[in-house]
């Protein structure tokens, strides 16, 4: 509940001086008081608001940590979760037996020296073969030909895409760069050490920025397939987060599905950023988002408000005023969720998405007190109202935005190891690299044999 406190513009009087008031004015001091109480609000954290567990601030430790989720009341991994372990292979690479050096019977002392033996066990290790990974260096030669009649030398120089003049590095030690930067958020100066430490191949910082512009140049043609993939999908979701480059705010933007990740870098936070990058929209989908007011314009069949938000925003007005309107919409919300998760034909679908709308709009008729936290989240949820429950028609589409904000959270990850990135380039670059590993990812592939696939010129997507 919220807690009373006084504006500070109003005098309050000592206990003398309200001993000489009449009771007339003792009444006028009482509503005056009482016009002058404003109600304290209990802070934002992350499980009341959109603010990050990193940026709450004198916030009680019991809420560092409040999930919207409920507890299971079990331990260990999640339900369903499928445990590896190492499993013995049928054909290993050597065999090494173990010397039988008992001539004796240990039981009874019997001489063993003309018994044969039988294989009793069998253990594997599996290592690296470090022979194996040292440097190799591959000469590629072109020719000519010189036409007999007219003196011209024809000259075949069609090398691999990664085969620069003179001496150039090949695509593996591309894709270890790529890997170890864009994937683990390796430094350009532990790349260096690295490289040198297991495989002595001695770069520069300078090489390692120059392999990473290289492998995004040659990532564009698969980037025009998951765009060209996005823009007829049937759901997608958008996010945005705030970049440092350079000393500056900028913004990374993420489109994405199950199947596909784009991150584009930008300067801009605004309606254009999804103008420029999907001219036509997203005609055949469902798009997921946050309510930003840049999505106010979105070209889409229809729109799915991340209801993950929404809770949290229930969470903070509950605990602002602690009215019914609010828990009861709560409630609603969740079991909505619940009900999406269920084997249901489309026509059942439709009927609960119905059923839901009705009682949601009767929940909204219900008066609140003014400028209350209820108040200006009814009045958010009118505005709303078509996008809470789109999800419950269609079965692949979720109702929050996690898997936007997970595809986020990587470049957060980056910004807290590097701290910012030095280059508009540098951004643009990782933006790229990152959308192919996270789609490599989404379709269940090797992502450093996706990196190096894709510098040599393969199709992958």
């Amino acid at each position: 509940m919220k807690k009373a406190q006084v504006k500070y513009i109003f005098s309050m009087k000592s206990k003398e001086e309200l001993d000489k008031l009449s009771h007339e004015e003792l009444l006028k001091y009482v509503k005056n008081l009482h016009d002058n109480v404003i109600q304290e609000k209990p802070p934002k954290n992350s499980g009341n608001s959109s603010i990050p567990t990193g940026k709450e601030i004198n916030t009680p430790k019991k809420k560092r940590n409040q999930s919207l989720r409920k507890k299971g009341g079990k331990n260990g991994a999640a339900f369903g979760h499928k445990g590896t372990n190492l499993k013995q292979v049928d054909n290993p690479d050597e065999i090494i037996d173990i010397e039988f050096n008992i001539d004796e019977c240990k039981n009874c002392g019997y001489d063993l020296s003309n018994v044969l033996k039988e294989l009793k066990e069998k253990r594997q290790v599996q290592d690296l073969d470090l022979q194996e990974t040292t440097k190799k260096i591959t000469q590629y030669q072109s020719y000519s030909k010189k036409c007999l009649i007219c003196g011209y030398e024809n000259h075949d120089n069609s090398y691999p895409n990664f085969v620069a003049p003179h001496i150039s590095y090949g695509k593996n030690i591309m894709a270890i760069v790529v890997y170890l930067n864009v994937i683990h958020y390796v430094s350009y100066k532990r790349v260096v050490q690295t490289l040198k430490t297991m495989y002595k191949i001695e770069i520069s910082e300078g090489t390692v920025d120059s392999l990473l512009k290289k492998a995004s140049k040659l990532s564009q043609p698969e980037i025009k397939k998951i765009v060209s993939q996005l823009e007829v999908s049937d759901m997608v979701g958008i996010d945005e987060t705030g970049t440092k480059v350079n000393g500056s705010r900028d913004w990374h933007w993420v489109f994405q599905n199950d199947s596909c990740t784009y991150i584009v870098y930008n300067e801009s936070r605004g309606t254009k950023v999804i103008d420029e990058e999907f001219e036509n929209g997203f005609v055949n989908a469902i798009v997921v988002h946050d309510n930003y007011s840049s999505y106010s314009s979105l070209i889409a069949s229809g729109e799915q408000l991340c209801l993950a938000h929404k809770l949290r925003d229930l969470n903070y007005a509950i605990e602002c005023d602690d009215t019914q309107v609010m828990k009861d919409i709560k409630t609603l919300i969740q079991e909505s969720m619940k009900d999406h998760r269920e084997n249901l034909l489309q026509f059942q679908r439709e009927i609960l998405k119905e059923q839901y709308s009705l009682i949601f709009d009767k929940l909204l008729e219900i008066e609140a007190e003014p400028k209350s936290e209820t108040q200006k989240q009814i009045n958010s949820f009118k505005k709303a109202k078509d996008k809470i429950f789109t999800f419950l028609i269609y079965s692949n589409v979720p109702p929050d935005n996690n898997a936007s904000e997970r595809a986020i959270r990587n470049l957060k990850v980056k910004l807290k190891v590097s701290q910012q990135f030095k280059s508009s380039q540098g951004a643009k670059d990782y933006a790229t690299l990152r959308s192919v590993v996270d789609t490599a990812r989404k379709r269940g592939l090797n992502e450093f044999e996706v990196i190096r696939d894709i510098v040599s010129g393969q199709s992958i997507f």
